[in-house]
């Protein structure tokens, strides 16, 4: 578990959140390719884009 106290912005919990999710590289929650781009960001999460399917997603999306 991670201390309460480390949360202190909505930017450190965005930055651990990557950290934590893409540990391997970023993957389309949708058809897995590891194709994909940066596509800006949205409040403090970083947006992509998947060159094999064309989805959208965020570090939240599930």
């Amino acid at each position: 578990m991670f201390p309460i106290s480390r949360f202190v912005s909505e930017s450190a919990a965005a930055d651990l959140l990557q950290q934590v999710r893409w540990c391997d590289g970023v993957e389309c929650p949708r058809c897995r390719s590891d194709l994909t781009v940066r596509n800006g960001s949205y409040r403090e999460y970083q947006r992509y884009l998947c060159k094999n399917c064309g989805r959208t997603f965020n570090d939240k999306t599930g």
